[in-house]
């Protein structure tokens, strides 16, 4: 094989071995960082991460750590939810703050009595007031269905999966309070347990079905649970979570005590491709009569 096909057979290797890289987070078992835990319903920071738990009856709490991981944990809750990522200040629309993704890796144990459930992305807008779901998998034995709104926008690809996307009005709790307002849903047809979500790409589709975010209040990684007839139990635990602002290749987290893994994963990509092609030029120099073979 030719000296340049050689090259780009490993420069090639080289790419995919950081491929695999960036999915490290999925290997993820434990947290990081300090840690808070909270027994009631509250809304507050932890270094530059934002995070909420909010719950109706039953002994629950939630531990949010500084590098963005957390645990939810219920117990005969009617309704339970727990999250942690990037708090806004509603003075900015998506597209003003920029390329919004998110990496998550859940663990469920001992799960119970869980009639409805959201995993994914969740979060507010305000002018119009809109509250949102990005669904990638469920703490209930089914899959959130047709009744989580009052119009079906059909299946669309995002990102390379298929989800189903519905629109909601309703009156009810907010962040300004009891009002009406909009709900937003992007459900995935096939759960996973770890993964990116590329937040942006869903706010994308939405606006090409007229759906109207407004300026951002928050992005976070959610666990909701909750049971019509009896109290739910059990935990979701996110031992990786990190909601970030990108642009292109070069993404910036969210949270400044944490480090890019983006950038760090494309830098490394690069350091590597560069170091093999030094040392396959080196090669190539001292061998006059280019035996380089595959």
């Amino acid at each position: 094989m030719k000296y340049s096909k050689f090259i780009n057979l490993l420069l090639s290797l080289a790419s995919s071995v950081c491929i695999v890289k960036a999915q490290d987070f999925c290997t993820a078992t434990g947290h990081q960082g300090e840690s808070i835990k909270e027994t009631s319903c509250k809304y507050g920071n932890i270094g530059d991460i934002g995070y909420e738990i909010w719950f109706d009856g039953g002994e629950n709490s939630a531990t949010f750590y500084s590098d963005g991981s957390f645990t939810c944990e219920f117990k005969n809750s009617k309704d339970y939810l727990c999250r942690s990522g990037l708090s806004f200040d509603s003075t900015q629309t998506h597209d003003q703050i920029g390329h919004l993704y998110a990496d998550f890796k859940l663990v469920k144990q001992s799960i119970s009595n869980v009639d409805y459930s959201y995993v994914g992305i969740y979060g507010w807008t305000q002018e119009p007031l809109v509250e949102y779901y990005v669904v990638d998998n469920w703490l209930s034995q089914y899959r959130p269905g047709d009744w989580v709104g009052n119009v079906k926008h059909g299946d669309f690809t995002i990102d390379g999966a298929e989800y189903t996307i519905y629109e909601n009005e309703r009156y009810g709790p907010s962040i300004v309070g009891d009002t009406n307002f909009k709900q937003f849903f992007s459900i995935r047809k096939e759960p996973r347990d770890c993964g990116t979500i590329d937040i942006t790409a869903h706010f994308e589709k939405w606006a090409e079905l007229g759906m109207k975010m407004g300026k951002m209040y928050e992005a976070k990684v959610l666990g909701e649970a909750g049971s019509v007839n009896s109290g739910t139990s059990g935990t979701a635990d996110f031992p990786y979570a990190k909601v970030y602002i990108g642009s292109g290749g070069n993404n910036t987290s969210g949270n400044s005590n944490t480090d890019n893994e983006n950038d760090k994963n494309n830098n490394d990509n690069k350091n590597i491709e560069n170091e093999i092609e030094n040392l396959i030029k080196n090669e190539y120099n001292n061998n006059n009569n280019n035996k380089i073979y595959i």
